[in-house]
């Protein structure tokens, strides 16, 4: 695209000069136009490509735990059998002889 508005043949005062001026602007306008129709194009291409890429990482399969499907719940449970061993071993017991039984 060279649009020469600095030339100064482009200040010619016949009225061909003008005219031929006018065809070129019109030439001009007409190769943008087609560049930003192919720009959009490409962009709604690439819009496509990234929407189906992302409905494919939406689409797997993730798996967290045992079942498919299930997340998975952390219970602590060193921290738990911890606690039970001293609920019924320790020095003083939580639960005495008579309630084990």
């Amino acid at each position: 695209m060279n649009f020469n508005i600095g030339d100064p043949s482009n200040f010619s005062s016949s009225s061909s000069s003008s005219d031929d001026e006018e065809d070129q602007l019109i030439v001009d306008l007409e190769v943008i136009d087609a560049e930003q129709e192919a720009l959009l194009a490409q962009h709604g291409n690439i819009q496509r490509v990234v929407t189906q890429y992302l409905n494919q990482q939406n689409n797997l399969v993730t798996r967290r735990g045992s079942i498919p499907g299930h997340i998975v719940i952390n219970r602590d449970r060193e921290s738990a059998d911890r606690h039970l061993f001293y609920d019924y071993f320790t020095e003083n017991p939580r639960y005495n002889n008579q309630m084990v039984r």
